[in-house]
């Protein structure tokens, strides 16, 4: 049986394609093909605990991708930082898998690929949420992926014991999205896929791991333009009370972990450490999204180890070195709005500030973001927070790599629905995802919501396909996105009005990179 033909009504109903990973069964429904559950490299159990995944040997025999693989081991529950988990298929260490959906109809069809990773705080998520369905993309023509990624501890432990083994610790979760790309330059051809088109893009965490891509020479050759929606890896190390990114900081964090399990932080140990039950680690993975108390020891991040990331994100973005392309990038008005609670006030602000900028520099952003009658602690707190954790890290990267003459386009999603008002989230971390993707949403264009969905969905397929989010044909209302420059800085707002203008609060961004960065 092929799937390849020209006639549409003599599709079968049960696709196999036969790319060089071995025979795939997916499904056909509306004019599409899609293909859940493929396994893309060995399961990280056992011995490959801690460990660079391995690339799976192909298989012979014809393999059901009719339903998604497993997510990473993590928490149960819902989680606030991505929505649409508590949607998600099981959860095992044995997680590396991915999700094709595809438009190819024919051999010679050859679409440009989309490769999303899911957000979570590296500690939850999964490709197989119902809102990265890609199905609405691959209607207008994009061959799109979605991946699962080792996730916690599981993905981002980082000990003496390991680095002595391998000469690197951690960023087990960034090795998996690494051999993802790989694995889609060696078999997206037969789904449909162009390998020399590839577009890499995430939400939160999946932005900072775009981002940290956008840094490794392990990946560089293995995607050609990206999209950052709301996150980047140079926020991350701006945390200087959590110690994120040091790598001696954060072995000295996976001592801890060793220690409360007696397990031996050496290489001796690490039959021990691999022994222990998987649960032990997803349980210790969890983040708290409430940001009125200091977070728990164990948080575990991509660290810049000498090898996956060679330096410090903010020296090597300064520097340039990174992997140039084009980049469509941008933010929430209200994100912190899901982690700051209403209650916050004076002491609650001004502890936030300390564990964002550490002893030495929260007294100069106290006195730069005061409280007085006009700025409430609340409202300094939600500022604050979505500024240095978001939007200055990926106004930093905006600038460099315009500076360094590639295409940046900048955006600022602004429309909150009334239920969003009602419940104090207004613009909040992650609501661009059902617009984005348009599940969810609807796609008739009878109302604002769907209709800034299909723009914007248009706008990304149109970056996707053409390095350029404008319109090629006009419609009505079109507002033409112009390119990110880093002296005026001009952004597209999409709201039940769209418009260009410039970034705002450039004083107070100023202040901080200076703040953070200097």
């Amino acid at each position: 049986m092929s799937f390849f033909t020209t006639d549409k009504t003599a599709l079968p109903k049960r696709p196999i394609l036969r790319p060089h990973c071995g025979p795939v069964q997916g499904q056909f429904r509306r004019g599409l093909s899609y293909y859940k559950g493929i396994p893309y490299a060995m399961p990280p159990i056992d011995n490959r605990r801690f460990k660079a995944p391995e690339p799976m040997p192909p298989w012979e025999e014809v393999l059901d991708c009719s339903k998604y693989g497993n997510s990473s081991l993590q928490m149960g529950g819902i989680t606030l930082d991505s929505p649409g988990t508590y949607q998600m298929d099981g959860k095992s260490e044995d997680c590396l898998f991915l999700n094709v959906w595809t438009p190819a109809l024919t051999p010679e069809d050859r679409y440009p690929v989309y490769v999303f990773i899911h957000g979570g705080a590296f500690s939850s998520g999964s490709g197989s949420e119902i809102v990265y369905d890609g199905g609405r993309m691959a209607q207008e023509g994009v061959v799109v992926v979605t991946i699962n990624y080792r996730l916690g501890a599981l993905g981002f432990l980082a000990t003496r014991g390991l680095l002595e083994e391998a000469g690197t610790t951690g960023n087990y979760g960034l090795l998996d999205q690494i051999l993802a790309l790989q694995w889609i330059q060696e078999n997206i051809e037969t789904f449909g896929g162009d390998p020399h088109q590839v577009t890499i893009g995430g939400q939160s965490a999946g932005a900072y791991s775009v981002t940290a891509l956008m840094l490794s020479p392990l990946a560089k050759g293995l995607f050609h333009q990206a999209i950052v929606e709301s996150g980047s890896i140079f926020s991350i190390s701006a945390f200087s009370a959590l110690n994120r990114g040091d790598l001696e900081k954060t072995m000295d964090n996976g001592k801890l972990l060793c220690n409360l399990y007696g397990v031996e932080d050496s290489l001796n140990g690490l039959d021990q450490l691999r022994a222990l039950p998987g649960d032990v680690f997803a349980a210790l993975s969890m983040v708290k999204a409430d940001q009125s108390s200091v977070p728990k020891a164990f948080g575990f991040w991509p660290v810049y180890d000498g090898v996956v990331l060679p330096k410090d994100p903010v020296k090597a973005l300064k520097s340039g070195d990174v992997n140039t392309v084009k980049m469509l990038v941008g933010y929430n008005t209200d994100e912190s709005s899901l982690f700051i609670k209403g209650h916050t006030n004076l002491g609650i602000y001004q502890m936030l500030c300390y564990h964002t900028f550490g002893p030495e520099r929260a007294p100069k952003a106290l006195d730069h973001f005061f409280v007085d009658d006009d700025h409430s602690p609340l409202d300094r707190a939600l500022e604050i927070y979505t500024y240095s954790a978001f939007l200055i890290g990926m106004v930093m990267m905006a600038k460099v790599y315009a500076q360094l003459g590639e295409d940046v386009y900048f955006y600022n999603f602004d429309f909150d629905p009334a239920i969003l008002k009602i419940v104090g989230l207004n613009t909040a971390h992650g609501m661009e995802l059902p617009f984005v993707f348009g599940n969810g949403i609807g796609q008739r264009r009878t109302t604002k919501v769907s209709n800034l969905s299909w723009i914007m969905q248009q706008s990304w397929v149109n970056f996707i396909k053409f390095g350029n989010p404008n319109f090629k044909e006009e419609y009505k209302g079109q507002i033409v996105w112009p390119k990110f420059d880093p002296e005026n800085k001009y952004i597209m707002v999409f709201d039940a009005r769209l418009s260009s203008k410039n970034l705002p609060n450039q004083d107070d961004l100023d202040f901080l990179e200076m703040l953070m960065f200097s």
